[in-house]
């Protein structure tokens, strides 16, 4: 399995939460769509699933024209419903909400977002849907899955069993691919955060 995470906003590059908000990729997350699209080995046995979300998607149907092969979407793997905190930067929050700023920093895995939902409603819907998907497949099957920052985090996270406290301690970069090697023995990180496919000026 492939987890994808899609390339630059506008909001991104302004420093912006996303949440689920509907923000397109911007310029140069449109050219990171297309050199994660040509990174990737193709094969006829690939699915792609994608949050549905407008930047993942763009990604997402990238990597459909050249596999030749639909994407299919899944709402449980959009990002964290982030509630009054989409659109605010980091700065407008540690003024305006200096609580839930002091909490997401200290124990991220016990807040609940202002009228959003919190990383353990996220990463339940979000490695329900992963492990739907692998349910649905055969062991060569290459799953491609195309999300979000914290909601790839959040899967990871529990894959590795790390617990929600420590959420802080990963960093994902856009356009990022994460490895998961399936099969009859389970689950295995293979690799973390690569954005070796990506040219210097898109990394």
């Amino acid at each position: 399995m492939l987890l994808i995470r899609h390339g630059e906003t506008e909001w991104n590059k302004l420093g912006r939460f996303q949440g689920q908000k509907d923000i397109a990729l911007n310029a140069r997350g449109l050219a990171q769509a297309k050199e994660t699209a040509q990174a990737l080995e193709i094969g006829k046995e690939m699915a792609i699933y994608s949050s549905p979300l407008h930047r993942t998607m763009q990604l997402a149907q990238e990597i459909s024209q050249v596999a030749q092969v639909p994407v299919v979407p899944v709402p449980s793997l959009k990002e964290l419903a982030l509630g009054d905190l989409e659109g605010v930067t980091g700065a407008e929050m540690r003024s305006k909400w200096p609580q839930v700023y002091a909490t997401w920093r200290n124990d991220p895995g016990s807040l609940v977002m202002p009228n959003g939902e919190s990383l353990v409603q996220l990463q339940e819907r979000a490695w329900r849907a992963v492990t739907d998907l692998e349910q649905a497949h055969g062991d060569d099957d290459v799953l491609v899955v195309v999300s979000h920052n914290f909601a790839i985090r959040t899967i990871i996270g529990r894959l590795l069993g790390m617990p929600l406290s420590n959420f802080h301690r990963m960093t994902l970069s856009l356009s990022s691919i994460c490895t998961v090697e399936i099969d009859d023995r389970g689950r295995r990180l293979v690799s973390y955060n690569s954005t070796c496919h990506l040219s210097p000026e898109n990394r």
